[in-house]
């Protein structure tokens, strides 16, 4: 079983104010304002406790002093990167609300992707966790998960998710507690046993919590920190830096496959970086011809014509020769959004909104600083639409300045790593150099090879100074690896 979030360092990736100030301008231009004093209004501890409460979390949510740690780091210390993943959420977080949706698992559960992966679909652990929620091969086989040099559906936002969902239930039909679930998918359900039978056999996460691993121990911590941020940014001042338009309205399509992701992008004029970014699952580029489904997203703009041209074709594949020969082509390009005020009717939720326009209710919701979907009658509501949908409703809404300038796709795909930050307060200072391993009883060197691969024999055998019929004390600290950063990129910085 993985261990997933501890694999990256505990170096927290420091996301430059010269690359933030060129990343993002934001809907409300609170970009100025400074940081917040924790001692301030904006992080008055019994309003964050109240807020907590009404989360209607499936977790035992409890406010501890980890959690407070984290809560301060997320929303003062590291505002730029928690501002970054609040705008990458827009790209992925609808499909994960489906997926979750489809599965009966609380949409809450999505925030295990940013605390995995920082919201990366090509995050990678030095034990060889992939994607979104950092799957490892054996973990992602048994849950079906399709994985080889072209296609990789732990990248998939869609599948992985779906992944994610089957995984939580099956080890809340274990624990019959979601809490202990959660706990289980970063250290797996051994330990868990082995700490609640340590503990005299509570089912407990918050009693059992001092026989768990660190990063474990750290783990619901985090979790609800950033399920905290998530919900409720807006009233930290936090503003989101929304990625390009195209990266945000989107929809997806079922296909068979035998699609070339460069070809598509030219015929309908989308940025390669942007049709890649939708479909990380396909590494080459193209999408093979299978069987099973193949999700294609594109930016929504251009959905229309390309269902156009696969209904053309007696084969419901695209081959590039084909897009090559199609007469088929997009009318508008990237540049026709613009921004619109929507009057709310009586009676209108906001996924009435969302389904009227063609947006997620999610991003519908960022959009407006919204901590819930909550609408009322006569509310305006901001949009941005493209003007090929514009054209039909112009009946109903206002034409307003496009004042929001948004982040290019490639910072959507940097690291801003906000799985293994140090707290504020903490006064421990852990070597970065390794990842190390607690022992629980009855575990031996091939066991521990097993959980990790084959890669980890040299580091366990070498550097601990141990053999393959070494003992093992339970509680012993042993080394199975270098910590490394995710991802490394000329816009971060790893101190």
């Amino acid at each position: 079983m993985k261990l997933f979030s501890f694999i990256v360092g505990t170096v927290f990736c420091f996301y430059t104010s010269i690359n933030l100030a060129s990343a993002h301008t934001t809907l409300n231009n609170s970009t100025s304002i400074s940081p917040i004093d924790e001692n301030s209004t904006e992080f008055n501890e019994q309003t964050i406790k109240l807020r907590l409460r009404k989360l209607n979390s499936a977790i035992d949510i409890r406010y501890t002093e980890e959690v407070r740690s984290y809560l301060i780091s997320y929303i003062k210390s590291y505002r730029s990167q928690s501002e970054l993943l609040l705008g990458r959420s827009t790209i992925y977080f609808p499909y994960f609300d489906q997926a979750m949706q489809k599965e009966k698992v609380s949409n809450e559960f999505k925030i295990v992707s940013v605390i995995e992966s920082s919201l990366n679909p090509n995050a990678v652990s030095h034990a060889g966790a992939v994607g979104f929620f950092q799957f490892m091969p054996g973990t992602a086989k048994g849950l079906g998960l399709d994985f080889n040099s072209v296609v990789d559906e732990r990248r998939d936002a869609t599948k992985s998710a779906e992944a994610a969902a089957i995984y939580l239930k099956d080890l809340y039909n274990i624990f019959d507690d979601w809490t202990l679930a959660l706990a289980a998918y970063n250290c797996g359900p051994r330990r868990i046993q082995n700490a609640i039978a340590a503990a005299g056999g509570v089912k407990d996460f918050w009693a059992i919590r001092q026989y768990l691993p660190r990063e474990t121990r750290n783990y619901i911590p985090k979790f609800i920190a950033m399920n905290y941020v998530f919900t409720y940014y807006s009233q930290h001042i936090l503003s989101p830096a929304f990625p390009d338009l195209d990266l945000q309205i989107t929809e997806m399509v079922n296909s068979s496959g035998n699609i070339d992701l460069r070809q598509l992008s030219e015929k309908f004029e989308v940025p390669y970086e942007i049709t890649k970014a939708l479909n990380p699952a396909y590494r080459q580029g193209y999408i093979p011809a299978s069987k099973s489904t193949m999700y294609v997203v594109l930016p929504a703009r251009v959905m229309t014509e390309f269902k156009e041209l696969i209904r053309s074709k007696a084969n419901p594949g695209l081959l590039s020769e084909q897009i090559s020969l199609s007469g088929i082509g997009s009318e508008d390009n990237a540049s026709d959004y613009n921004e619109y005020n929507y009057k709310v009717k009586k009676g209108e939720l906001l996924a009435d909104v969302a389904t009227r326009f063609k947006v997620s209710e999610y991003v519908l919701r960022f959009w407006n600083n919204m901590s819930n979907a909550a609408i009322k009658e006569g509310q305006i509501l901001k949009i941005f639409m493209h003007n090929a949908l514009a054209r039909i409703s112009k009946d109903d809404i206002q034409l307003e300045k496009l004042h929001t300038s948004f982040a290019p796709v490639q910072t959507m795909m940097e690291d801003a790593n906000m799985i293994n930050i140090k707290m504020e307060n903490s006064s421990v200072q852990e070597e970065i150099e390794y990842i190390r391993h607690e022992v629980i009883a009855g575990e031996t060197i091939q066991s521990i090879i097993d959980e990790y691969g084959e890669d980890a024999r040299i580091y366990i055998l070498n550097l601990n100074h141990l053999t393959m019929d070494s003992s093992l004390t339970p509680g012993a600290s042993i080394i199975i690896g270098e910590k490394i950063p995710l991802i490394k990129t000329a816009h971060l910085e790893h101190p």
